[in-house]
């Protein structure tokens, strides 16, 4: 399993995912990505999951999700129903293998803003405990008195020791309150909920010491920010944060800025090694670019 918290305040949303991938008879490793980014016509949305990590053929959960909203240029919630159809589909099958003697378990937690009102979307696929039977859900969460949307979302196992004791709750939301008005840096919050996600680790073998920390900003915020993500190591940021699976408005971000950093980066090394220095060739560029997908991709491998 691993750990997702979910925070949605008036200007900021909030995603913290744990890295550990585990498997029966192998030691954990901690470097998976179970983050992704969608900007949609209407929205902006931040993904993570806990449950199935990969695939048995190391297919992350994040790179999938990525490829089936890659090429659909839909509003938000659209995108995350067409996500969530394909889901239903493709993941039952490999979802049967998962070790554990309970049912296996996926959620996708989905902080999110629908224009400039913030919202929290959950995709569950939990199966019986036998594994003949399942069920399935994609819902939108609010209170109902008065209605609005929840401001916390939780998942894995890390999520249900959380919920044994609540009192962490508080700081973190007034901490995205403070935040929300200015008066702390997004770095300050990530710290926070990485120190969070450290402190469940030490309790449940199954969260991982790494994790991510992203943050995204409502469209027009008075905080006038796109938003990040940092990685972690314990308590201690990651000198890098790589990019994260990312799709806009049906573009594949993350793939046509591996395309052009791959140039850069050759640039560089050649710099560091005292040789002389060509610029990407265009023609190069243009080529691959061409050769990227650009249509969904919903097979699950």
């Amino acid at each position: 399993m691993t750990l997702v918290v979910a925070v949605t305040g008036p200007e900021s949303i909030w995603l913290l995912a744990d890295r550990r991938l585990s498997a029966k008879g192998r030691p954990p490793k901690d470097d998976a990505r179970k983050v992704m980014f969608l900007e949609t016509t209407d929205g902006v949305a931040i993904l993570g999951y806990a449950g199935l990590g990969a695939t048995a053929r190391g297919t992350e959960p994040a790179d999938w999700m990525s490829a089936v909203l890659r090429g659909r240029n839909l509003p938000l919630e659209p995108s995350l129903g067409a996500l969530a159809d394909a889901m239903k589909r493709q993941f039952p099958r490999h979802m049967v293998r998962m070790a554990g003697g309970n049912g296996p378990a996926h959620s996708v937690v989905v902080p999110a803003f629908l224009g400039d009102k913030p919202m929290l979307y959950t995709i569950d696929l939990v199966f019986a405990r036998d594994r003949k039977s399942y069920r399935f859900r994609y819902t939108h969460h609010i209170n109902d008195k008065p209605p609005r949307t929840v401001r916390l979302g939780l998942g894995g196992s890390g999520g249900q020791y959380l919920t044994r004791d609540t009192r962490w709750i508080r700081s973190l939301l007034r901490l995205v309150k403070v935040h929300d008005r200015s008066r702390v840096s997004p770095q300050a919050v990530a710290d926070h909920l990485a120190n969070l996600n450290n402190e469940v680790h030490l309790n449940v073998n199954s969260v991982g010491p790494r994790c991510i920390v992203a943050w995204r900003y409502r469209k027009g915020s008075v905080l006038k920010a796109g938003g990040g993500h940092q990685f972690y190591n314990g308590k201690i940021r990651d000198a890098g944060s790589p990019m994260l699976p990312t799709i806009g408005r049906g573009t594949d971000i993350a793939a046509l800025a591996a395309v052009f950093m791959s140039g850069w980066t050759r640039m560089f090394e050649e710099r560091l090694a005292g040789q002389p220095a060509k610029e990407p060739d265009k023609d190069e560029v243009n080529a691959e670019l061409a050769r990227l997908p650009d249509k969904p991709d919903e097979d699950l491998r």
